[in-house]
């Protein structure tokens, strides 16, 4: 394969890679912000119970600002009603101690899910029941027959319920958290659209501008290469066990040191394509214009598809070259800022607020 192409290709990736890290860290400072994870996982769980009628209830603009300002109301399970189970089931004090208060636990383990509703109906119903009549008394056909199902002709006891609930609870979490990958991209497209608009990073002009300049394209491959050997640009990944993690708004200005690296190409304002079509007539300005959407759209799309997609194929494409091996693997700890991590789930995993 010409070494021009694979420059070409190499330059490009660089720069996505270095906007992709800047969108994913903005992503997981929405998150954090809004507490969005702890609103899935309570999601999650309105559909688990069969309650997912509730969640209009705990949606809106308001509550998303009272989850930013910390505020107790924030998640308000008394919009659920009095009869909620699943509201009780959140209350439990097994659920409670896993986040501060007036904060929800963002993480919580089948386990203890599965325990803290069993609590929740020998509480309120008493000691001493078969399943089977347990969840009569909740009065959910549809969770009834559900988790009954999964119980089948076996033991009809509290151990076979609180086990039936984590299969229940395991089943509908890998769900959810596949919604949340793909509701995950969709935000990483458009806070790639916004910081293509706002910093102009035209996809479509820097391919123009690496194609035509061979040299350009070639230094700035080579520079993509060195910085690739010497451990930049990798994707974050999780904090090990008892290690202070980093904060949201630190990644973000660490990502925008990484996108530096890129200055030389044609990215900022004021724009060579706008400049023109200065005086050509309103055509010129509409037709440059068009092609600018064009090159933001394509820059939004490939930042959406994640950080570590760019810096494997940087390490593919660096190999095909010849000029350093491909990069090793990330750590066993998986990404952080592109997904989010739910009860399904031990560890986090990369995708893309």
């Amino acid at each position: 394969m010409s070494s021009h192409y694979l420059d070409v290709a190499i330059g490009l990736s660089y720069t996505f890679l270095a906007v992709s890290l800047l969108c994913s860290a903005t992503r997981e400072a929405i998150a954090s912000l809004f507490q969005t994870r702890a609103k899935v996982l309570l999601d999650g769980v309105l559909t688990i119970l069969h309650e997912s009628a509730g969640k209009p209830r705990l949606s809106g603009i308001g509550a998303s600002i009272k989850r930013l300002l910390r505020m107790d109301s924030g998640f308000n399970l008394a919009k659920l009603g009095p009869d909620s189970l699943s509201a009780a089931v959140m209350s439990h004090p097994l659920i409670t101690g896993m986040a501060q208060q007036g904060r929800m636990p963002s993480y919580i383990p089948s386990a203890i899910f599965a325990r803290a509703f069993v609590s929740t109906l020998t509480a309120k119903y008493g000691k001493g029941h078969t399943a089977a009549l347990l969840l009569a008394n909740v009065g959910n056909e549809g969770l009834s027959r559900t988790l009954l199902a999964i119980m089948g002709e076996g033991p009809d006891d509290l151990a076979a319920l609180e086990n039936a609930v984590r299969i229940w609870y395991d089943t509908v979490m890998d769900r959810i958290t596949g919604w949340y990958k793909r509701r995950s991209q969709l935000v990483l497209f458009c806070v790639g659209l916004f910081y293509a608009c706002a910093m102009n990073i035209d996809a479509l002009q820097l391919s123009q501008r690496l194609w035509r300049d061979n040299a350009a394209a070639s230094a700035f491959a080579q520079k993509s290469a060195d910085a690739i050997a010497a451990g930049g640009m990798k994707p974050p990944v999780a904090a090990a066990a008892g290690a202070p993690a980093p904060t949201p708004l630190s990644q973000v200005a660490e990502a925008k040191k990484d996108l530096q690296t890129v200055q030389g190409l044609p990215i900022g304002w004021p724009s060579a394509r706008f400049d023109g079509a200065h005086g050509k007539g309103a055509g010129a300005f509409m037709a440059a214009l068009a092609f600018a959407l064009m090159g933001w759209i394509i820059t939004a799309f490939a930042s959406s598809l994640g950080s570590p997609f760019w810096f494997d194929g940087i390490g593919w494409l660096l190999a095909l070259r010849g000029t350093g091996a491909k990069p090793a693997p990330t750590e066993a700890a998986p990404v952080v800022v592109d997904t989010i991590v739910l009860p399904s789930l031990t560890v986090a995993k990369a995708a893309g607020s």
